[in-house]
């Protein structure tokens, strides 16, 4: 089997992330809001039933307690990527960066080879600017 190196799968990537942030960008951050609260909805009730056996508690005791778990938790990853943004950005602003120019180079060979890549061009172009506009 021939898997795609690291920079096809990154352009890729890349190209698929901008084609579904022009089509479909209501439903995927619907489908995203979704999926979080069904797992915040998980962790929760998890945690629930643990602490209430293990425990002992009452219905209102585990509530606390469970509240304070998620909010600790909740500052814990607020925490780490305060901490751990500032390099992770500047590491992919630069592979984005680069990728960009890699891109901009390929689709400008590609603009140069004949008249009907131009067409193609411009007729893909303005199809995402329709399904942004519409």
């Amino acid at each position: 089997m021939n898997f795609p190196d690291k920079y096809t799968s990154c352009r890729i990537v890349f190209w698929l992330c901008i084609a579904i942030l022009f089509a479909i960008p209501l439903e995927v951050f619907h489908l995203l809001l979704g999926v979080f609260h069904t797992l915040f909805e998980w962790i929760e009730v998890t945690l629930d039933f643990i602490i209430e056996v293990i425990f002992d508690t009452t219905v209102h005791n585990t509530q606390i307690v469970v509240f304070y778990i998620l909010i600790a938790a909740f500052f814990y990853g607020l925490y780490r990527l305060w901490r751990g943004f500032p390099d992770f950005y500047s590491q992919k602003k630069q592979n984005l960066h680069i990728l960009l120019l890699v891109e901009i180079d390929v689709i400008l060979d590609y603009w140069q080879e004949s008249v009907m890549n131009k067409i193609k061009l411009l007729s893909i172009a303005t199809g995402l600017i329709l399904l942004l506009l519409f």
